[in-house]
């Protein structure tokens, strides 16, 4: 069994030698060919020298451009040189990598020579005593190398244990009662990634600064809709339905009088389905969205987010942000295609 040991060293000692002598091989053959283009390098320059003079002294008008020559020549040679440098570089490294493998090698086999020895000495040892001394002999063997694989199963363990443990961090975040929003709100919708503030208040008093209009409007039509905006990328189309309905009175005399009921509907709609931007970069110093929260910071008004299907992780992030700063949120979640919209006959939202 040590002899074959010994083999199996030695031949694998040979296919490293093998790998070291192709290496040297390689950039010898490197050598051989950044030489023998600096020399066609230099030899082109040399033709392209002459091809000029004998030009020169057929035209007999023409000068050389001594200077262009000079400075490819200093060119070539200086990447010549600094492909010399590279090689020379390379070689010194392989050298020592190639002498550094030898004394690994050399040690290899000192130690491989050393534990032949002694398993030898302890062979012979074991062939002087009887067969039951030889058990015994066998069992301490046995039992000793158990006991360095214990050891080592030990410091294992023992360096698993000093290791920081993996902690998974749950956070826990508060979820108030909710309320229903009353008073003024910020709103904003989240599309596609971008949120973007909603300019609900200044469109709502741009339809009340057209109230007598539409009023007049309404008297000899049963349904108005007007579109007002943009304000800060947002329009706002309002509709407005009359409907009249006959009641029948009971009492005394039978009769009938006309009622009219009026509708109203109002959709925010963005002049683009881009607008607005990234969460993270809305919330950055100098957005729209942070000096907006700034500014009403200390009255902490209900925001009121109108979320697409498409952009829910981005409203963790902004949710974060917004809990962090004490705002109550309401959430209104929109499948793809809604608008935003308002109507006394709708839901109010209630924020947390």
């Amino acid at each position: 069994m040590p002899r074959n040991r010994i083999e199996q060293e030695e031949s694998s000692q040979d296919s490293f030698l093998d790998v070291v002598a192709n290496v040297v091989g390689v950039l010898i053959i490197l050598v051989m060919l950044v030489g023998m283009h600096a020399s066609r390098s230099l030899l082109a320059s040399s033709k392209d020298t002459s091809k000029s003079a004998s030009s020169a002294e057929l035209v007999d008008a023409e000068v050389p451009d001594i200077d262009k020559l000079q400075k490819d020549l200093d060119e070539a040679t200086r990447q010549a040189l600094a492909e010399r440098q590279l090689i020379v570089n390379l070689a010194t490294q392989a050298t020592r990598i190639s002498h550094e493998a030898k004394a690994f090698d050399r040690q290899r086999i000192e130690l491989a020579m050393h534990r032949t020895v002694i398993e030898q000495d302890l062979e012979r040892r074991r062939d002087l005593l009887d067969t039951q001394r030889q058990q015994e002999f066998d069992v301490q063997r046995q039992l000793m190398q158990s006991q360095i694989e214990l050891e080592q199963l030990t410091q294992e363990q023992l360096s698993q244990l000093s290791a920081p443990d993996k902690v998974e961090e749950l956070e826990c975040v508060p979820t108030p009662l909710a309320k229903v929003v009353e008073g003024p709100s910020l709103h904003l919708r989240i599309r596609r990634g971008l949120v973007s503030v909603v300019p609900w208040e200044e469109l709502m008093i741009e339809i009340q600064m057209h109230a007598e209009e539409i009023r007049r409007r309404l008297q000899t039509n049963s349904q108005l809709v007007e579109t007002f905006g943009p304000i800060d990328g947002y329009r706002v189309k309002f509709e407005l339905i009359r409907r009249r309905s006959v009641n029948s009175v009971t009492g005394p005399r039978v009769g009938q009088r006309n009622e009219n009921t009026l509708e109203q509907h109002a959709e925010f709609l963005p002049v683009s389905d881009d607008i607005g931007l990234p969460v993270e970069q809305a919330l950055m110093p100098g957005a729209t969205l942070y000096e907006q929260l700034q500014a009403v910071r200390q009255q902490a008004p209900s925001v009121v987010v109108w979320l697409y299907t498409d952009s829910f992780d981005e409203f963790r992030t902004l949710k974060r942000a917004l809990w962090e700063q004490g705002f109550p949120l309401a959430v209104r979640p929109l499948p793809p295609g809604a608008t935003i919209g308002a109507s006394p006959q709708g839901s109010k939202s209630a924020a947390q």
